[in-house]
């Protein structure tokens, strides 16, 4: 039947079901020189964020046949999209396969910040019970969540926040024109920054998008607001933030992701007590990783069975 080419490693159902069908799976991974030997002759290709193939599409299938190419991340930005449109190859996503997992993530991060848990934690285990005179934390319920994005991901964190936590959520996303009863929809992101106690960003990383957050605009976030990013790294400038974080003009970030990625061992994101970075991990849970393995090898088996997949971006 097919080849498929898996960079990295996935939950085993999807490769199971490609096996079921008929298919042979090559795993790379994420070993580079594996990857383009084998992409060379693959038919499809299941790829993850954390490998690019913008380079490997234009230099190494250039004039092959149309391959079916799925991206389990929501995000794409790593995938010459251009290209694939231009050589016939259909590209997709796994839709909503992981949205709640990030969406908690996120929502994870607002709390544990508000809450001083970390810090207060590593002060329990230093200086025993005194920790308890920590700095108080703050409560989330009734303060004002700035969304940026309301995608799938930013759907689920504005639930939460408002039936959870009761709070006023504003809204900023030019690509929509409604929002649920309850929440306010602005077309000034500069208002939305200086009205959040904190802003958590769910968009696309686009030409547009680039550096949103710069030093500019953490200026008009309040003091006290925190800023949380599961999106992509690039969407904030990191050294105005690291600044701001440093200078008290902004009282906490929860970042997933950063720029560049990985964070190096030396950044002062990785010495600031008011900081928390993780690696990306934000759609790592069993569930996520079985719905995007799923949904990527039941792509894959349509594209090449000539019917149309789910999440079909080219």
């Amino acid at each position: 039947m097919a080849k498929i080419l898996i960079t990295e490693s996935v939950h085993p159902i999807g490769p199971e079901l490609l096996t079921a069908a008929g298919h042979t799976v090559v795993y790379a991974d994420r070993d580079m020189d594996i990857i383009r030997r084998e992409i060379v002759d693959a038919d499809a290709v299941l790829v993850r964020q954390r490998h690019s193939l913008r380079q490997l599409f234009r230099c190494e299938i250039a004039g092959k046949r149309a391959h079916a190419e799925a991206c389990p991340r929501q995000g794409y930005d790593n995938i010459a999209l251009d290209y694939c449109k231009s050589h016939g190859i259909t590209v997709t996503i796994t839709p909503n396969a992981n949205s709640l997992s990030v969406a908690e993530h996120a929502f994870t991060l607002m709390l544990t910040l508000a809450k001083n848990i970390i810090p207060v934690s590593n002060e329990y285990r230093e200086i025993g019970f005194a920790a308890k005179n920590h700095a108080p934390g703050i409560e989330m319920t009734g303060k004002t969540l700035g969304l940026i994005g309301m995608g799938r991901i930013g759907k689920h964190v504005l639930h939460m926040c408002k039936d959870g936590l009761d709070m006023h959520v504003i809204v900023y996303d030019p690509y929509i024109s409604e929002v649920p009863e309850g929440v306010e929809r602005v077309d000034d992101l500069s208002e939305l920054l200086r009205r959040a106690d904190v802003v958590t960003l769910h968009c696309l990383l686009t030409d547009e998008t680039r550096k949103l957050i710069d030093r500019e605009r953490l200026a008009l976030m309040k003091p006290t607001a925190l800023l949380i990013n599961c999106a992509r790294g690039p969407i904030v400038d990191e050294a105005a933030l690291i600044e701001a974080l440093e200078n008290g003009r902004l009282a906490g970030a929860g970042l997933d992701v950063t720029d560049p990625e990985p964070v190096a061992p030396d950044s002062p994101l990785f010495k600031l007590p008011n900081v928390i970075v993780t690696p990306h991990y934000a759609p790592t849970t069993v569930e996520s990783a079985t719905r995007v393995s799923k949904i990527a090898a039941e792509n894959i088996n349509a594209v090449l069975a000539g019917q149309e997949p789910v999440g079909r971006i080219v």
